[in-house]
């Protein structure tokens, strides 16, 4: 593959994180896996540790992302609207610190979406030296 498609990789997940990675091995597998992920067939869920307790009545996130090139992306009136779904699976402490286990499922892609949802509501990703402390 070449540049201009990526060399065929549709998603990635940013370090530290793990997870499946998307990718074609073929020009007809790219242009299909385009179409499935733009007509939204294809479902991206997640597991995510983060920062207090999430509280379980929160279902969704509805906000703009804003991607800033090589600054973190944020929340903001001029992003692109961004959709996340979640369900608080787990609360937890470790030492003093809160700390929530959700499932999250992207209703949109947008370039660190996960996270600024996540930092917006005041429960930055654990481990993530972008928008929290830890």
């Amino acid at each position: 593959f070449d540049a201009e498609y990526q060399y065929g990789f549709f998603s990635r997940l940013d370090v530290p994180s793990s997870g499946l990675i998307l990718a074609a091995k073929s020009y007809e597998a790219y242009y299909d896996l385009r179409v499935q992920l733009s007509s939204g067939k294809v479902d991206r869920d997640y597991v995510v540790g983060c920062h207090g307790w999430v509280t379980p009545n929160l279902h969704s996130i509805d906000a703009r992302v804003h991607w800033r090139g090589d600054m973190p992306s944020i929340v903001g009136s001029q992003g692109k609207p961004s959709r996340t779904e979640l369900k608080v699976t787990a609360h937890a402490t470790q030492r003093e610190d809160a700390l929530s286990l959700v499932d999250i499922r992207i209703a949109t892609g947008r370039q660190h979406q996960i996270r600024s949802h996540l930092s917006f509501v005041g429960h930055p990703v654990v481990c993530d030296g972008t928008r929290s402390e830890e």
